[in-house]
């Protein structure tokens, strides 16, 4: 499959939103792989991840999100770099880690929001080159499982350390994150278990998957 222009990736996605009953299927399945073909190939994923993307496209049309202007926007320039490609997959668990919080969803569905979440954490993550000094705001963002627009609002409140580069993007110094341990996909594995502990009750917080992070390492 060729990759679209910026331009037709937004009509697409626009098109695809908008779409009645009966042709949505399909054009949710084009839209992934158009997501598979622009962003697989900077955070190396090819063969095999085709379901996985046709499965976080179909959650996030069922939960309401994937009409967000800002996911639609970041897939757009999804293309353009590396950096891109990071910030959308980040933005995808970020949304992905949403619908998991939405209970007219039910359980089954949360709980596979939570592993596709942790799973695009995990793939930005993975594509970050080893020992790097410097991590990206979408870096920072996949590790945490929110928006890279979050880690803007760290970086204005003075919450993490920050330097802005000639070019105008941000980078965060690594060791400011030392202390984390937990892998993205070892921490959705943990959330969706409590997920599924709790039935059709609300998602565990973040304080409550660090209170049982804390446990078991006792």
């Amino acid at each position: 499959m060729s990759i679209l222009s910026p331009t037709d990736r937004a009509v697409l996605w626009r098109t695809a939103v908008t779409s009645g009953p009966g042709e949505r299927p399909s054009l949710l399945r084009v839209l992934a792989a158009e997501i598979l073909a622009s962003v697989g190939r900077r955070l190396d994923l090819y063969d095999g991840y085709e379901e996985e993307i046709v499965e976080t496209v179909e959650i996030l049309d069922r939960s309401g999100l994937l009409g967000r202007d800002d996911l639609r926007e970041a897939f757009e320039e999804a293309d353009e770099d590396d950096g891109h490609a990071e910030t959308f997959g980040a933005m995808l668990a970020a949304h992905l880690g949403a619908a998991a919080d939405m209970e007219r969803l039910g359980v089954e569905r949360r709980l596979r929001a939570v592993r596709l979440a942790g799973a695009w954490q995990a793939h930005v993550a993975d594509h970050a080159r080893a020992q790097r000094e410097w991590m990206t705001a979408a870096e920072v963002a996949a590790r945490y499982g929110v928006t890279p627009q979050a880690v803007y609002r760290w970086i204005a409140a003075g919450r993490v350390r920050a330097e802005q580069t000639p070019g105008g993007s941000w980078r965060l110094p690594v060791d400011q994150f030392a202390g984390e341990q937990i892998s993205p996909v070892a921490s959705a594995d943990l959330k969706a278990r409590l997920l599924e502990r709790a039935g059709e009750r609300p998602a565990p917080t973040d304080e409550q998957l660090a209170d049982e992070i804390v446990k078991r390492r006792r």
